[in-house]
């Protein structure tokens, strides 16, 4: 029979949310942290039981249950009866929209915004795009906070063609932000007009176009300034120095005069912290332009010359061979096949693996232990709070 897991006190007190069992941005939102803690630990140490040699994955429950932690909004657009826009997060499994009143896991500035940003919307008669007749512009509602300046930039995405609301548009969302007092001081900073390429229901954008101020917040967090413009990608909990790039430098150990890899770079938020703790060396690889401009950027701006960035898949990149450690922080579907071959055939001493798929993450640890690795520590870093999503940390040394 399965114990009860310990619980700090207050973990146990679950939030409300009027929206939840019908909106689908969280599952778990219902059940103490502890136990949806030790669920995700338990069913992690079960898919990489064959490769953990019987280490168990490292974790730590909060005092309490998190909210308002995430930093980045994004809802689709669609149209009511009369053809005006609405926002909000798609019900469970489905494209019917919720229309988002309170969220507990949201930043309350945000969640302020979005309500404050449809009106907008709807005072302009936006026509929203509609997936099944492939008309209309409006497809989704961003906005992105930079949690350690409380700068955030917004926009929406839409169709490809002109766009003469533009303007319009970002003064008003202007007005929408300014009106608003909620939580801690948080400042528009730009306003963009992000473009998809794609004629369906997709929510995300490959172009981005400042219509009023930045296309980019900067956010200061363990030292460092860090540029992040409207395509990059960047994790979106308040305190994932804490939670996530603390102990993955622990677990990377001492680093100084060392020459590393920061595969799938982004930004560069490994690769600067790495050399900031003294590693001689660090080449960024990443293949989306905006964040390898970023991290050119921000390599410059903390005064780190020992950074340099190489845009490329990672897959085809120009790798060291036997650099003393590479972090690989692929995308949900994990390294594949050819990542992992290309990391095996880098040789490098060390390899940090940061994962937010537990199945992608055992198929990866299948290949790089049988190229000659062992797993020597393991994390689960609880980014993703009431939902069933993971962020796993794992170390693997070559074997001697």
């Amino acid at each position: 029979m399965s114990r009860r897991p310990a619980t700090p006190p207050d973990a146990d007190r679950t939030p409300h949310c009027r929206h939840f069992g019908e909106c689908g941005g969280c599952s778990l939102l219902d059940q103490p942290i502890a136990w949806q803690l030790h669920a995700k630990v338990a069913a992690s140490e079960k898919l990489l039981a064959p490769y953990l040699n019987g280490q168990r994955l490292a974790s730590v429950a909060p005092d309490r249950s998190p909210q308002h932690f995430r930093t980045r909004l994004l809802y689709p657009i669609r149209a009511d009866r009369d053809g005006l826009p609405i926002v909000g997060i798609y019900a469970f499994r489905s494209h019917q929209l919720v229309r988002i009143e309170e969220c507990r896991t949201q930043d309350r500035w945000l969640t302020a915004f979005g309500r404050a940003a449809e009106s907008a919307l709807r005072e302009l008669r936006l026509p929203p795009f509609r997936p099944d007749s492939k008309r209309g512009v409006l497809k989704a509602l961003w906005a992105r906070l930079a949690p350690g300046s409380g700068e955030v930039v917004a926009g929406v995405v839409t169709q490809p063609g002109a766009f003469p609301a533009g303007p319009e548009l970002a003064a008003a969302f202007a007005r929408a932000a300014e009106s608003l007092a909620e939580g801690p001081a948080r400042r528009l900073v730009g306003v963009v007009h992000s473009i998809s390429e794609r004629n369906d229901a997709f929510l995300l954008a490959e172009r981005h176009v400042p219509l009023r101020g930045r296309d980019h917040v900067v956010d200061r967090t363990d030292g460092l300034e860090l540029r992040i413009s409207a395509g990059s990608f960047y994790q979106i909990h308040k305190d994932a120095n804490r939670l996530l790039y603390a102990p993955a430098l622990a677990m990377c150990g001492d680093v100084r005069g060392h020459r590393i890899v920061d595969g799938y770079g982004g930004v560069g938020a490994f690769g600067l912290r790495l050399a900031k703790a003294g590693a001689a060396e660090v080449k960024v690889v990443e293949d989306n332009a905006a964040a390898c401009r970023d991290a050119a950027h921000n390599a410059k701006a903390n005064n780190l010359p020992q950074v340099q960035v190489q845009q490329a898949a990672f897959a085809a990149a120009d790798l060291p061979v036997g650099a003393n450690l590479v972090v690989v922080d692929p995308p949900r579907s994990g390294l594949g096949t050819d990542g992992a071959a290309k990391l095996l055939a880098a040789a490098p001493q060390r390899i940090l693996h940061v994962a937010c798929d537990a199945e992608a993450l055992a198929r990866d640890l299948a290949i790089l232990c049988a190229g000659g690795y062992r797993v020597t520590a393991a994390r689960l870093c609880d980014l993703f709070p009431h939902t069933e999503h993971q962020e796993l940390l794992v170390r693997l040394d070559r074997a001697n």
